[in-house]
């Protein structure tokens, strides 16, 4: 892992754009880190004792050379999940086909199983385009109806919010956006697998 690897996944950790990270650790824009990304910069101790005072969870040693592991206490390696840089929809569907070349974490979630990001607009402004969600799998008979799930059936994957029919077993499958997506009925014997949205962080650029 080069330097720009190391930044790029603590970046993506935080949850941030690269200058929204870069004005948190006191920089005064995401300059100096695409210096680094280019090859003109390695990370100095400076940096690196910037990135730490910021967020102490990161080691120093890993920063500046690789060296360990990338946090310094258990809890955040406990919620540390591998993310991937592809669609979410498209990673259930082919899980085999992408690797994870980073993590996220976020303190408060720690039973995710990992992170990946969500390019339709079916969800609307709940959960836009280009967010990226945390993730976990639990048993079809589990679903709680009203909370966001990732649906994989024979003939679909994809990202609603699930609600029940009264008295049946089927399960309607709700866009946010009602204008341009249809509600998707299904029998619940239909899901293959069920994964529960356990976070959804918006990427905003400043």
């Amino acid at each position: 892992m080069n330097n720009w690897q190391r930044i790029e996944r603590v970046v993506k950790w935080t949850g941030l754009s690269v200058n929204s990270f870069a004005l948190s650790i006191g920089l005064s824009r995401g300059e100096n880190l695409y210096q680094i990304k280019r090859g003109n910069n390695g990370i100095s101790r400076e940096l690196a004792g910037m990135i730490a005072a910021k967020y102490p969870q990161i080691s120093r040693a890993w920063l500046l050379a690789g060296e360990g592991d990338m946090f310094t206490d258990e809890t955040a390696r406990r919620t540390s999940v591998p993310f991937y840089d592809v669609d979410i929809e498209k990673y259930v569907a082919e899980p085999g086909k992408f690797s994870s070349r980073s993590y996220v974490s976020i303190p408060t979630i720690e039973d995710a199983d990992f992170g990946a990001v969500y390019h339709g607009r079916a969800m609307g402004e709940s959960v836009p385009a280009g967010s990226m969600l945390l993730v976990r799998r639990i048993p079809p008979e589990s679903l709680v109806p009203g909370g966001d799930y990732l649906i994989i059936t024979k003939d679909v994957t994809i990202l609603r919010r699930v609600r029940r029919e009264s008295g049946s077993d089927v399960l309607r499958l709700l866009p946010v956006d009602t204008t341009n997506f249809d509600e998707i009925r299904i029998d619940t014997a239909d899901v293959r697998e069920l994964y529960i949205v356990r976070a959804v962080v918006i990427n905003k650029t400043i």
